[in-house]
């Protein structure tokens, strides 16, 4: 994806602090979202997805009215859907990224903006430090990219193929190199944590199906967009580097 480089001059936020709402739970915090209604899981489970530090849409100055109308009606309304399957990108922007915060905001408005979606396509992003961002609005409780229910809100990342598919982007550009070893071992964890919490194995084949108008598509439970359609994302070293992920994702959600 370009994003136009008069996009990319804007303020950076801290992190330092700013892990709240839906960022650094522990059992404790995961055992009260389970009694609040997200049940559908086991504990353990709920536990390993609420253990992931997740940087809240505040604190990478997410501008919330750009989900909006200029009537003040929301663009794209929240829909939400089971998980079915999660979708690696890259975000075709700059390598040795000064200010992620700023790539997720420019992503953001030629997301929502440009493109006219009405919000960032992503559930998460990754920066090369290996922090995690929470992406498409879902909502102000259960996880982010999931509503109480535990059901996952649909993005824009893969088209066609978006209902209950979980989009997960690394910053940069992965054609001839691959994420850096903080982000690398954040995308596992991630995706290790979603696996556990919905019950699915990273390294399985399935059939895909989109709730909303029947069309299927064999794929690994997690792959890659080339996958889904016509395009080199998320980068051939990333994409050659997804069976290791997969394994090392399964892996880490059986603990």
């Amino acid at each position: 994806m370009w994003i136009p480089p008069a996009h990319r001059a804007a303020r950076s936020v801290s992190f330092s602090s700013r892990l709240s709402r839906r960022g650094v739970i522990g059992a404790a915090g995961a055992a009260a979202a389970v009694a609040a209604g997200i049940a559908f899981a086991p504990k353990a489970a709920a536990e390993a997805a609420y253990d992931v530090e997740y940087v809240p849409r505040a604190a990478w100055g997410a501008d919330e009215g750009k989900r909006f109308k200029a009537d003040g009606t929301e663009n794209s309304p929240t829909v939400y859907q089971p998980a079915q399957a999660m979708t690696v990108h890259h975000t075709d922007t700059q390598n040795g990224d000064p200010d992620p915060a700023a790539t997720v905001r420019a992503i953001y408005e030629h997301h929502a903006i440009t493109n006219d979606w009405g919000d960032i396509g992503y559930h998460f992003l990754i920066d090369e430090a290996g922090r995690i961002y929470e992406g498409r609005w879902s909502g102000n409780d259960g996880l982010p990219g999931h509503d109480r229910q535990g059901r996952v809100v649909t993005g824009f990342h893969v088209a066609g193929f978006n209902s209950g598919n979980i989009g997960i982007a690394l910053l940069g550009t992965l054609v001839e190199q691959g994420p850096t070893e903080a982000a690398g071992a954040a995308l596992v964890r991630l995706a290790g944590a979603m696996a556990r919490f919905h019950g699915m194995d990273p390294r399985a084949r399935i059939t895909y199906t989109n709730p909303t108008n029947g069309a299927k598509r064999e794929v690994t439970t997690l792959q890659g967009h080339r996958d889904w359609m016509r395009t080199d994302c998320p980068g051939g070293t990333m994409y050659g580097r997804l069976p290791a992920v997969r394994a090392a994702a399964a892996q880490r959600a059986r603990k």
